[in-house]
């Protein structure tokens, strides 16, 4: 099985081989290793630098200092940096060693035995952590004395160390920083840190240069091919235009220049300005840790941070700096920013190794939690940290990566100049082979190359560059106002093809403010929690009555049964939620002004809160508010002395407590209480015994009728939406823990040194009991839905985006918390029916069969389940062969053009699975044996559930999702959600989750309203839409119209109805200024009822858009202005027979009764004719194109909530240009221009309300029948 494919029987399927979309290839100099191979335990728990086998990012923008070629120099550098700082220390042992065996042979002794000595110790110098290893074990921290060892020399490394706050005793790095590890810095002391060692924010890498930007954007882009026009128009002047220079020329040559210079000062504005509002994102969402000042626990800004603080380190958060461990609950980092490594690193609270950059007791800044707790003393902050003193190495000027709106662009650009280069070669071939030969004259060389410039000149949609930069903007701004941060303004377009949004459910469907409603023990033990009517728990209040309709009982102490005092006391202890002080920004209205207020009219106020998971928080309020329990003094006298965190996986959290003792304990030692909290399905199985009802103390063997009641129990309060957490006791001795513990120490450490690792599914629980527990109860939370959400789920479904959530909860809780947000809709799931699957062993062929049911009595279908074996495709990464690397020059040169064309990790064009109208819910215990035949099955309902998912599990999901040619959103705000976030084509996370899913996220909801999502699906949708308008506006009069009148001239012999300076005017002023216009139209009221946009088929320019532009508006627009071109003609006694094929003999054969320079006035008046009315027919144009399917009376832009007055004013500024090149003087004796009578554009107005009705009957048509031949065709 390939690498990249799915291990379905691994049993630690690990999601951070997946968490980075790149993994960047490190083909930097080979690691030297210093030290033999050691046990494959001791490799996994350190910080590898070995350099993996070679793997690189499809389609990596190689800009110098691009996001991924950043962290490729930045790993590389910390690399080099961690084995420069090793063979230091192996070059000073070596000497030291040579000094002191010089040393010893000078002295007197036994030679002999100093020699056998020294030839010992030698062997264990050439590797500088080979002493460290042979009295030390990095896997298990306490018992590791190894730190004495190497702080004999510490006082002499630490020049070439640089530091050594990684091998001091901690009451030295105490004594460094003035500090406390109890109490943490005052106040005096912070602020004299924060004096000595400045703010703890990186320096940032030195903008891009101003007067650079400006530069680029003169040269790159269409103004790169417009400086070739210009050039070739100076030429044109002189000297190709000797003996007689036409000045025209010269001033076409100035024009350009000017346009060149306007254009890049208003994309360089623009861009400043997007860049502006951007980076003002970055003050929306600070980074914020919890620290312990003055013995009190705070919460503050992480730039805050000075050495000597102590800070607590959790799940999901990213470390706030470089930090010595303190103590650790198996705690592991990501270090992947740094290290390129992708498996977690296992922290220690000792020193394992010299190097700092290997030891596992420190954590560095950036690095991201992804299991277990700690606490930790800052050691380095900004610039200090290694990531500072890594970024110093590779800092420079940041540039954007190449997106899907970039490629679009550069598709347009390439259109562009393939059809000029063709049209221009068509025009010297015609000129050479026929013209020059047998219509010597009529065509000058010199009239070629300003024929040349003019189709460069007309083919370049000039105002497309200006609007995408005019879009940005407007789009930076709509998603500043949504409090939306997008991390690139570019990706904004990928929500136009949006089909899919898998969204999590705790935190970004509901409000995650959980509220405990219920306690049950026994078979029937149940106490309803009294709920107040206020505001906050309205929600929570009705919910509750219409499930128990029951009067609510008050705690009576007297009467509290025995059960019931354990689930409060296993509340109190097994819970990480604790109370820390924070500082609120209250503006002068009294109201919370946080982080996404950009006012600073507010003063700061210290509030004590609750801080931890949601389902902690709950349980925490339920012991001190309803139960007048004091939680921390519980915590106080019965101290933890071991944990199992929490994960996804596991679904379950254990401690370990030693109890207060009584007056009636005979245990000299105490006792220790073990407590389990986590999901029922998941930890009943490890119970023996269980509580009964009434107030003795007496356990009851679990039997299968006790089962079934609390599955009964669960399935029951799951239908309400309740979410349903059970508690589990066991207590021992003292010395019977103990030995537990030691037991479990001896016999990891023998398969450290037996270099084996035992692969099972059984968790490591820290040494804890993993069976023999007693069932003490059950709890019922209710997390409220949003209220947003039902109405955004009806949105997606109406703009066909199907919204399916993949969450960790029971299956129960999953559905009808569904039902409650119209993921699952009365239409189609509660009406129709929900389907669903059972799995078990088909006993005559042997194989897993699959029984497929709907509302799980009816049997649809019974499936034989074939090989599961699904590829893995993770974005953005490829195995690559040695061959490939090396592969031809041109080949790779042909690759880096197609990278800026195409997404070479866009998958295949696959055509989407036929949908069902049913809704499924599916269990994540069954996906690891679903074939393709079942995934199809599965993802053809119209509304889907994943429920009890894993982090693999749900990364699974999205890749199904895409390999079915879905382009998939996903939401999330946990730790687990992180790989997910990065498979996706887009990453949403919540700005109230982990700091790993914001680090994941493409962007982020910085008000967590998953209702933004659909306004950001709008948004994505509005800017594609907007920029085929303009492109659909530009093309027809600023290409094909002014391209028509050169071929003709050429081929038909008649004269040039447009000249080359009118056409530049026309393509720089007239039309940019309407098409700025465009770009900021209101959406269609239609916009979110549209299938997405298939990225496979659907481009800004496609071949529907060609044909309508210049087949269609095209010829309408140039059929019009040549009509007024030659009626013009007519009236002045020319007729058509006099024009058409004449060439050089035009006005002499046949003859017309006309002097040439009256001819040429006369031309010089029909080119204007065919100016103007080329401007009017683009007016009538740009009416029509503001809309793709409604009519222009259902979006008009004079009134209502279409309203966009910049079209009035575009068309008030064409008809200003056009009236100020004709009539002006000036401009009239420069640039041969005349006054243009007006009668010989009226017919432009028919022809121009023609066009705009022939245009409302299309959109009709195509309104009223959305699969006929008309709609199929329509842009």
């Amino acid at each position: 099985m390939s690498e990249y494919e799915w291990k379905e029987n691994s049993p630690k399927s690990s999601w951070t081989g997946f968490f980075k979309r790149g993994v960047v290839n490190r083909q930097s100099a080979p690691y030297l290793k210093t030290s033999p191979p050691v046990p494959v335990s001791t490799r996994n728990n350190r910080r590898s630098n070995s350099l993996r086998p070679s793997l690189r990012v499809v389609g990596v923008n190689d800009s110098e200092d691009n996001p991924s070629n950043v962290l490729k120099r930045d790993r590389i550098a910390w690399q080099t940096i961690s084995q420069h700082l090793s063979l230091q220390l192996q070059q000073r042992r070596r000497s030291e060693w040579a000094k002191n065996y010089s040393q010893t042979q000078s002295s007197n002794g036994d030679t002999n035995k100093q020699v056998i000595h020294r030839n010992d110790k030698i062997d264990q110098l050439k590797d500088p952590s080979t002493i460290i290893r042979k009295k030390s074990s990095p896997l298990v921290s306490k018992t590791v004395d190894s730190v004495l060892e190497l702080e004999n020399d510490t006082s002499e490394e630490t020049t070439l160390l640089k530091t050594d706050v990684h091998i001091v005793p901690l009451e030295k790095l105490t004594e460094r920083f003035n500090t406390d590890l109890t109490n943490g810095l005052t106040d005096e002391m912070v602020a004299q840190h924060r004096t000595s060692y400045g703010a703890n924010k990186l320096t940032q890498s030195s903008p891009p240069s101003f007067l650079w930007m400006l530069i680029k954007q003169l040269v790159i882009g269409f103004n790169g091919i417009l400086w070739i026009a210009a050039l070739f128009a100076f030429l044109s002047y002189k000297p190709f235009g000797e003996p007689n220079p036409d000045i025209s020329n010269l001033g076409l040559g100035v024009i350009l220049v000017l346009v060149i210079i306007s254009n890049a000062l208003f994309n360089f504005y623009q861009e400043i300005k997007s860049m502006k509002i951007v980076a003002s994102f970055s003050k929306m969402q600070p980074s914020i840790t919890t620290v312990k000042r003055n013995g009190i626990e705070l919460q503050v800004n992480a730039e805050e941070l000075v050495p000597g603080d102590i800070v607590r380190i959790r799940l999901g958060e990213k470390v706030p700096a470089d930090c010595r461990l303190i103590s650790c609950d198996d705690l592991q980092v990501n270090t992947s920013e740094l290290t390129g490594e992708s498996a977690p690193v296992s922290c220690t609270i000792k020193c394992t190794d010299r190097n700092i950059m290997e030891s596992t007791n420190i954590i560095f800044y950036s690095s991201l939690v992804v299991q277990g707790t700690g606490e930790a003393i800052v050691v380095h902050t900004g610039d200090s940290t290694v990531l500072g003193q890594v970024g110093k190495m590779t800092r420079g000027t940041g540039e954007s990566e190449i997106t899907g709106l970039h490629r679009e662009i550069n598709r347009f650009v390439v259109f562009v100049i393939i059809a000029a280069f063709i049209s221009i070669i068509l025009l010297w071939i015609t000129w050479a082979a026929w013209l020059n030969i047998k219509q010597n004259g009529y065509i000058t060389v010199n009239g070629n190359i300003v024929n040349s410039i003019g189709m460069i000149v007309c083919f370049i949609p000039e105002g497309l560059p200006a609007a995408v930069t005019l879009v940005l903007t407007i789009v930076a701004k709509r998603m500043y106002k949504q409090k939306v941060m997008v991390k690139s303004l570019a990706t904004v377009e990928t929500f136009n093809s949006v089909s899919v949004i898998a969204t999590d459910k705790t935190g970004t469907l509901t409000m995650n403010q959980m509220t405990i409603t219920t306690l049950l023990w026994g078979n029937h033990g149940e106490y309803l929690v009294p709920i107040h009517n206020n505001q906050e728990q309205d929600t929570a209040t009705e919910n509750a009555q219409s499930t128990n309709n029951r009067k609510r009982s008050s705690l009576d102490s007297t009467n509290t049964p025995s059960a019931m005092k354990d689930l409060i006391l296993g509340s109190c202890l097994c819970n990480n939620a604790a109370k820390q002080s924070t500082t609120n920004n209250i503006d002068k209205n009294g109201s919370d002004n946080s982080a996404l207020d950009t006012h600073n009219d507010n003063v700061s106020l210290q509030t004590t809160q609750l801080v931890g998971d949601a389902a902690d928080v709950a349980l925490y309020r339920l012991c001190s508010d309803k139960c007048s329990v004091n939680v921390e003094q519980v915590k106080k006298v019965n101290p933890r002395i071991n944990i199992v965190p929490f994960n996804s996986k596991n679904k379950f959290m254990i401690t370990a407590n030693l109890l207060q003792k009584t007056s009636t304990d005979d245990n000299e030692d105490g006792n220790v209480l073990i407590t389990v909290k986590g999901a029922p399905d998941f930890v009943l199985s490890r119970c023996s015994t269980y509580k009964q009802d009434d107030d003795t103390n007496e356990l009851l063997p679990i039997t299968d009728e006790f089962r079934n009641s609390v599955q009964e129990r669960q399935e029951t309060l799951g239908k309400s939406g309740y979410r349903v957490i059970a508690m589990l006791q066991q207590r021992m001795k003292k010395c019977q823990y103990d030995r537990l513990i030691e037991t479990y120490k001896e016999s990891k450490i023998r398969r450290q040194q037996s270099q084996q690792e035992i692969i099972s599914d059984e968790p490591d629980l820290n040494g804890l009991p993993t069976n023999n527990y007693c069932f003490i109860g059950m709890f019922s939370l209710l997390d409220p839905a949003r209220p947003e959400v039902p109405d955004a789920v009806v949105k997606a479904r109406r703009a066909h985006i199907r919204v399916a959530m993949v969450t960790g909860d029971h299956p129960t809780t999953a559905t009808a918390i569904a039902k409650k947000v119209n993921i699952f809709s009365k239409e189609i799931s509660i009406d129709g029916g929900i389907d669903s699957f059972k799995m078990e062993l088909n006993n005559r062929m042997n194989r897993p069969q699959a029984h497929f049911m709907r509302n799980t009595n009816t049997l649809l279908e019974t499936h034989i389940i074939s090989e599961v074996k699904t590829s893995i495709n993770t974005k953005g990464i490829q195995s690559i062969s040695k061959s490939q690397i090396k592969s031809n020059i041109f080949k790779r040169m042909w690759a880096r053009i197609l990278f800026y064309l195409q997404d070479p990790n866009q998958v295949k064009d696959i055509d989407k699975i036929k949908l069902i109208p049913y809704g499924v819910v599916v269990s994540g215990t069954d996906i690891h044996s679903m074939d393709d035949y079942m995934w199809n099955w599965v993802l053809s309902h119209q509304e889907i559930v994943f429920a009890r998912t894993s982090p693999e599990q749900k990364l699974r999901t999205v890749m199904e999702f895409s390999k079915r040619g879905e382009i998939v959103a996903v939401t999330g705000d946990g730790t687990n959600d992180a790989p997910a976030l990065k498979q996706a084509d887009l990453g949403v996370a919540m700005a109230a989750g982990t700091d790993v899913a914001k680090e994941a996220g493409d962007m982020i909801l910085l008000d967590n309203n998953f209702s933004s999502i659909i306004k950001a699906i709008e948004t994505g949708r509005l800017l594609s839409d907007n920029l085929k308008k303009v492109a659909i506006y530009l093309l027809p009069g600023g290409s094909w119209s002014e391209v028509i009148p050169v071929f003709f001239a050429t081929w038909l012999g008649i004269p040039l109805s447009l000249s080359l300076f009118l056409a530049v005017i026309f393509c720089m002023f007239n039309d940019v200024v309407n098409a700025l216009a465009m770009v900021s139209e209101k959406a269609e009221h239609d916009i979110m009822s549209r299938a997405p946009a298939s990225r496979h088929k659907t481009h800004l320019l496609d071949w529907k858009l060609l044909v309508h532009a210049y087949l269609i508006v095209g010829n309408i627009e140039c059929f019009a202005a040549f009509f007024c071109f030659f009626w013009y003609y007519s009236s002045q006694n020319i007729p058509l027979s006099s024009i058409f094929f004449t060439y050089a003999n035009y006005g002499t054969n046949p003859p017309i009764n006309k002097t040439s320079n009256e001819l040429l006035l006369v031309q010089e008046n029909g080119q204007c004719i065919y100016y103007i009315a080329l401007c009017i027919m683009q007016m009538f144009n740009l009416l029509t194109t503001r809309t793709r399917h409604l009519s222009f009376f259902q979006h008009n832009p004079f009134f209502g909530k279409a309203r966009n007055l910049t079209i009035l004013i575009g068309i008030i500024f064409s008809a200003a240009v056009g009236l100020v090149i004709t009539l002006v003087p000036w401009f009239n004796s420069v640039f041969k221009t005349e006054p243009v009578p007006v009668k010989y554009v009226c017919p432009a107005l028919g022809f121009g309300a023609a066009l705009f009705l022939f245009d409302e009957i299309r959109k009709f048509f195509v309104r009223r029948y959305p699969k006929s031949f008309i709609a199929k065709m329509a842009w």
